[in-house]
């Protein structure tokens, strides 16, 4: 358990804040390929 709990602080150790700079950019951008993909709020009547 103690083993495995140490492995842990290593692992969360290993990111630094370039990692999180880019886990946010990649985030951004796929919520704007997203956005841009999605269809217009028509209410439905075509006419």
């Amino acid at each position: 358990m103690k083993n495995k709990f140490n492995l842990a602080i290593v692992s969360l150790s290993k990111i630094n804040r370039q990692h999180i700079q880019l886990f946010f950019v990649l985030l951004t951008l796929t919520m704007l390929v997203l956005g841009a993909g999605a269809p217009e709020d028509g209410g439905g009547n075509t006419r």
